[in-house]
């Protein structure tokens, strides 16, 4: 407290001043830090002072010589005595932001490459925290003052160097809500008369000797129609309303008939500059399109620009088919419309494909890029889930478990289930408890028995059948190699001796048969006198059980029956509510407003849904069907008032 009351701000001020002019002079804060922490005072003090002297001296600098190298300097020395906290970490990016306010753009440009530079200091743990605000204040302040077309690059930079500073699951720099720039609005010539002055004015005389390469007039629809579709593109959502819709169609059909209409090749497409030689300083961008009616003929004969139209319909395209979450109901396409999308789509990556050069390469890398954007859609869906793993918070070390072996788990398990590394392993190892027994089952078993293998062939052995001996089955090479297998496992008259040790396969089997056949007359007696006795009464029971079963189902039917006094009672009690029903029921809203004009008084609106509902439906207009729709939109008390409790 005594150092406290001595501490003396302006004197530490000076004092400390001239220590950062020291430091920047030397290059290094180590010898000086010891210096600034024997100084009388509290540290929080001692920083406050220290945090002045440095934008003191930075003022000096910006005031007396805008050097850039200066500026680094002082913002190099801010950092060190940062890190050897003789200062507060967010001091830096406070000295950033003052020298970006006060200098030129020219400026700006060659000091952002420090905090390009710095990008590992600024997210490192002591600085993030504390940084993170400053910096994206200060790089959006600087996107304000530069131009997007004069100012691209730098621009650029900007964003690039936001990007690596947050991490992928930063949701601030995200768009969540899919929201549209609603502001960027092309204008363009909506009058046909002032469209065709505009081109007679403008006319060109042509001099004698040259071409007249200016450009040819193009049809005022076309043009309107051309430029109407970036208000498509600017608002998608228009394209789920009856009237836009039906606009952007015919909009759409006009201008590729134009594109497919006016071919393209290399000679014709702007990309034959590349060949030619190029000034150095060609760095030109529009961040907007040139709506002049003069320029549409160039326009339509560019490679470039018509590729930029043609890669806006396919953004515009996902978007209507891919599942946004915060679509509204309301914002789905039809079937048609589906498919008119679908046509449409491959006549736009066929145009692509068409326009050189590299057309083909070009729609390949297109379709890839879009491809790649649905999984950010799916991730958005998902609510932007974190990709970093989380570490371990347990404050106690976990000791580490001695290593069992699997014969270990499975004679300890005690019925339960036994983790094998992988889900698939896991499943097919616990189906059964006891893994022999399990193998040693029925359902295991897939060797037919000798009677049935050996039925077809022993129906064609029979004389009566009158098969050939070609068409036997006993003289077909699979059948009779599948016979010696069948045999080795399930007849014991496979190993007997014979005297004949080289009899034609076809003799064998037939011998094999006989025997075979002599065995089956016994079991199959046997079998006949087990079912004879049961016949009558397993007849018996079937006919009990079918009678029950029908007068289950007739009882059911009856219940679960809608009639149309039901129908009256529940129309009469949905008088004001009967439109969530409705729209429950999957009534579209032009269906719903067909009810409304069809009778003046709700009750009859309310029946007439029910009616058209329970014809539609057919069978599946049950009681069980409506309850589920009545629960689902909480109208229960209708529930209990026309079927009772259940």
């Amino acid at each position: 407290m005594a150092a406290s009351m001595m501490f003396e701000f302006g004197k530490a001020r000076n004092e400390f001043k001239v220590l950062v002019e020291k430091i920047i002079q030397h290059q290094t804060a180590d010898k000086y830090v010891e210096e600034f922490q024997s100084y009388n005072g509290g540290d929080t003090e001692k920083k406050l002072a220290m945090d002045q002297a440095l934008r003191d001296v930075m003022h000096a600098f910006v005031t007396s010589d805008p050097d850039c190298l200066a500026c680094k300097s002082v913002i190099d020395a801010s950092v060190e005595l940062a890190t050897q906290e003789a200062c507060a970490a967010s001091t830096p990016f406070l000295l950033l932001s003052d020298v970006f306010d006060v200098i030129t753009l020219s400026q700006c440009e060659e000091l952002f490459c420090l905090v390009e530079d710095r990008l590992s200091t600024w997210k490192s743990e002591m600085f993030y925290t504390a940084g993170k605000n400053y910096l994206l204040r200060m790089c959006n302040d600087l996107l304000r003052r530069l131009s997007k077309s004069q100012n691209t690059v730098f621009c650029g930079r900007i964003q690039l160097f936001l990007s690596r500073l947050f991490p992928l699951s930063e949701k601030s720099a995200l768009n969540l809500m899919s929201q549209f720039n609603l502001e960027n609005v092309t204008t363009y010539t909506t009058k046909a008369d002032r469209f065709e002055t505009e081109l007679k004015v403008d006319g060109m005389e042509v001099e004698e000797g040259e071409t007249d390469d200016h450009p040819k007039p193009v049809d005022y629809n076309l043009y309107r129609r051309f430029w109407a579709l970036q208000d498509f593109f600017r608002k998608p959502t228009q394209c789920f309303e009856k009237v836009p819709w039906k606009m952007f169609q015919m909009n759409s059909d006009e201008v590729l008939n134009a594109f497919n209409s006016a071919k393209l090749d290399d000679m014709k497409s702007s990309r034959k500059k590349l060949l030619m030689p190029r000034p150095a300083d060609t760095t030109a961008f529009f961040a907007k399109y040139l709506t002049s009616e003069k320029l549409m003929d160039l326009q339509l004969n560019d490679s470039n620009f018509r590729r930029y139209v043609l890669v806006q319909f396919l953004i515009l395209f996902q978007y209507l088919n891919s599942q946004v979450k915060f679509k509204s109901n309301n914002q789905s396409l039809s079937d048609d419309q589906n498919q008119w999308v679908k046509n449409t789509q491959e006549r736009v990556y066929q145009l692509i494909r068409e326009t050189p050069p590299e057309g083909e390469q070009f729609a390949s890398n297109v379709e890839h890029i879009l491809s790649r954007e649905e999984y950010w859609n799916e991730w958005k869906n998902d609510g932007c889930p974190s990709y970093e793993r989380e570490k371990n918070t347990d404050a106690k070390q976990r000791t580490k478990a001695k290593r069992r072996w699997v014969g270990d788990d499975l004679q300890a398990s005690g019925g339960k289930i036994i983790k094998m590394g992988s889900s698939e392993l896991t499943r097919l190892w616990n189906i059964n408890p006891n893994n022999m027994g399990a193998c040693r089952a029925d359902k295991r078993v897939f060797l037919p028995t000798l009677e049935d293998y050996f039925a077809e062939a022993m129906d064609q052995s029979d004389p009566e059948a009158m098969v050939e001996d070609e068409y036997k089955m006993i003289n077909e090479q699979i059948f009779q190699w599948k016979s010696l297998r069948l045999l080795a496992r399930r007849s014991p008259h496979f190993f007997t001796h014979t005297n004949k040790p080289a009899i034609p396969l076809a003799e064998y089997l037939e011998t094999m048969l006989n025997k075979i056949a002599k065995e089956i007359p016994q079991t199959a007696s046997n079998e006949e006198m087990k079912t004879e006795i049961g016949e009558e009464e397993e007849g018996i029971q079937e006919r009990q059980e079918m009678e029950e079963q029908n007068d289950e189902q007739g009882k059911d039917n009856t219940e679960d029956t809608l009639t149309q006094p039901v129908l009256e009672q529940l129309a009469a009690i949905l008088t004001g509510e009967w439109k969530k029903l409705a729209t429950e029921l999957n009534f579209p809203e032009d269906d719903i407003s067909y009810f409304e004009k069809e009778a003046s008084d709700e009750k009859q609106q309310a029946f007439k849904m029910l009616k058209v509902w329970h014809s539609n439906e057919g069978d599946r207009a049950t009681v069980g069907t409506l309850k589920i729709a009545l629960k689902e939109v909480g109208l229960t008390d209708a529930i209990q008032s026309v079927f009772g409790k259940s």
